[in-house]
């Protein structure tokens, strides 16, 4: 019995083992499947994604972006072009430690503050970059150092790109404009596959409104790379195709006499030619070095002092009530609607007083003019003849005949951000001030104050027509376009050369030719050069109100920024003009005194240094 229950264990644990055993060899074998069949998977069916993701680790598409076009002068002298910059950059999905890089740098060349606290802001302002720019403009010295230390740090780096440069610095800033760090409001508009890695784009002037022609097409190249990042070899590369070059109106001589004699003011001086719209120049001051911006030298721009705004663009912003200038086309008006006949003439007081008012609208001269027609009204400038005109013209007719000269209205000019200015209406002012028009309103609107604004470039505009006798050339900078008239200006253009007679265009020229010309025109004493036959207006603009209580002018003691603004408009020759000039200065006195000898010493310096080159 006791060997039957040896034998009948043995038996129950050989059965066991061979139990296990088949459960073992069943996972074997499925192990060995799986892993078989995994490695065919990988091997054979997947071989060409896990192929490309290995070359992706080895080889790195870029692309690069295109030369950004050379802008001309009229004369083909170069107003911005590009050199060469070298940066130290720092990758932020490369980099692991991007303080000790900072400091390691800082070691080697001397990072000040102002730089390293630039970076941290760019890194979040702009974080759609992989590269942060530390510090530009690097020198030879300062690009070896760097290089002594990179294999040190992943993501570290020194690049070579374009540096747009300005060779004209102030003196052309706001009309050429400047490039900028693409940033998260550029993003939302840009073609961002055009712009992948692009660091500039145009902000302002002509760099900005033509950016599509300027910047090019991009190109790319395949390059190895190590497991750092870092590019070892060119694979493969297509060239970018560089932006196109551009050719301006301005002549940069005429830019800088223009520059020249404004440079101590705040204000804008705008030279036109009335033939084609052709800008010879435009000067807006105070000005800024352009290339001292942000992504050149590192310069925090909220630093910068704007007690003076040199980053406003007064010939295309600045708003300014047009005061006198805009008599002639009062005049004109009047002519028009056969409220005035031109020989008329009327006694023109120390003030003018609408029925039933006390209010009293002063003239200019405490004294008065005595009996005055329109041509010595426009001559001396005499308030109270047109104070008694826009009352009797009525505020719908001033409106609708300003319309014809672009006032209110864009220009059409070929740079960004032009202001529209306010043409004053019963309309606007309900909308706008939410009060009705009143007839006082209409009495200083008829000698450009009030409600109504313009900007230099409007005045301009507006002087080139007059010159013109109603032609309508829209303001251009790019020598290169024509424009075709639009709807709006052709019914502009037909009212003013169909409606109004010559003989009244006649009449309003020759007194604007006395206002410069004649021994009692405001601008006659101040014009010493009188032999380009130039025709002007003067124009000065009250910046606060007078008191009711006395006729007497404050003239001490006055805060600068009280002081009136100088104004003029001009052109010349008299019977064939070929240059037109506006000129706002601000806070500084009368037009007689400022904007029109500088207006005028600017159409001389034109037609006898500057046509002859053309």
């Amino acid at each position: 019995m006791k060997k039957s229950f040896l034998d009948f264990n043995r038996i129950n644990i050989e059965k066991l083992f061979h139990y296990r055993f088949t459960i073992l060899m069943i996972i074997l074998s499925f192990l060995t499947f799986f892993l078989l069949s995994r490695l065919y998977y990988l091997q054979v069916l997947s071989f060409e994604h896990f192929d490309t993701l290995s070359e992706s680790n080895r080889i790195k598409y870029i692309q690069v972006p295109p030369r950004r076009g050379i802008i001309y002068d009229r004369n083909n002298i170069v107003v911005a072009d590009n050199s060469s910059l070298y940066s130290v950059e720092i990758n932020l999905e490369i980099a692991k430690n991007i303080k000790k890089i900072i400091n390691a740098i800082d070691n080697e060349i001397n990072l000040t503050d102002e730089e390293k606290k630039n970076f941290y802001k760019k890194k979040l302002k702009y974080s759609h970059h992989n590269s942060i720019v530390l510090k530009s403009n690097l020198t030879q010295e300062e690009v070896a150092k760097i290089l002594s230390i990179r294999y040190k740090y992943d993501g570290l780096d020194v690049t070579a790109s374009l540096l747009r440069n300005y060779p004209y610095e102030e003196i052309t800033n706001h009309v050429i404009g400047s490039v900028g760090y693409i940033d998260k409001v550029d993003l939302n508009k840009i073609d961002k596959k055009k712009y992948k890695n692009a660091k500039y784009i145009g902000k302002t002037g002509v760099e900005k409104y033509y950016e599509n022609l300027l910047f090019g097409t991009p190109g790319y190249k395949h390059v190895e790379i190590n497991a750092k990042g870092r590019q070892l070899r060119d694979l493969d590369k297509k060239n970018a195709i560089p932006g196109e070059d551009i050719h301006l109106t301005i002549d940069v001589n005429l830019q800088k006499f223009v520059y020249k004699k404004l440079k101590d003011y705040s204000g804008s001086s705008i030279v036109m030619n009335p033939k084609n719209g052709e800008i010879l120049a435009m000067v807006s001051v105070p000005s800024v070095n352009p290339n001292n911006a942000l992504w050149k030298n590192d310069q925090n721009t909220e630093t910068t002092n704007f007690g003076k705004s040199p980053l406003f663009n007064r010939s295309l912003n600045g708003l300014y009530s047009p005061g006198s200038t805009i008599k002639p086309i009062i005049a004109l008006s009047g002519l028009h609607n056969n409220i005035v006949d031109a020989n008329d003439e009327f006694y023109a007081g120390p003030f003018f007083q609408l029925p039933d008012s006390s209010r009293r609208f002063r003239d200019w001269k405490p004294e008065g003019h005595g009996m005055v027609d329109m041509n010595k009204a426009i001559v001396q400038s005499c308030d109270v003849y047109f104070y008694m005109l826009a009352n009797n013209l009525g505020i719908k007719k001033i409106s609708s005949f300003f319309k014809n000269f672009s006032f209110g209205q864009l220009t059409g000019v070929d740079l960004p951000f032009e202001s529209r200015g306010v043409l004053p209406s019963s309309d606007w002012k309900m909308k706008n001030i939410g009060n009705k028009w009143t007839n006082g309103d209409t009495v200083i609107t008829g000698i450009g104050q009030g409600y109504f604004l313009t900007t230099p470039i409007q005045l301009a505009h507006a002087a080139s027509i007059i010159a013109n006798r109603g032609l309508i050339k829209t303001p251009k900078i790019n020598k290169n376009i024509i424009y075709d008239k639009n709807e709006n200006v052709i019914k502009k253009e037909e009212f003013l050369r169909n409606n109004i007679s010559q003989e009244n265009w006649d009449r309003i020229t020759e007194a604007m030719f006395n206002v410069v010309n004649k021994k009692n025109g405001t601008a006659y004493w101040v014009t010493k050069n009188k032999s380009n036959k130039i025709s002007g207006k003067t124009g000065t603009v009250q910046v606060y109100a007078l008191s009711q209580d006395t006729d007497i002018r404050e003239k001490d003691n006055i805060p600068d920024h009280l002081k009136d603004h100088s104004l003029y408009i001009g052109f010349a020759p008299k019977n064939d003009p070929e240059v037109v000039v506006a000129t706002v200065i601000e806070n500084i006195g009368s037009g007689s005194k400022y904007a029109a000898p500088i207006s005028n010493q600017i159409i001389n310096y034109y037609l006898d240094k500057i046509r002859k080159k053309y």
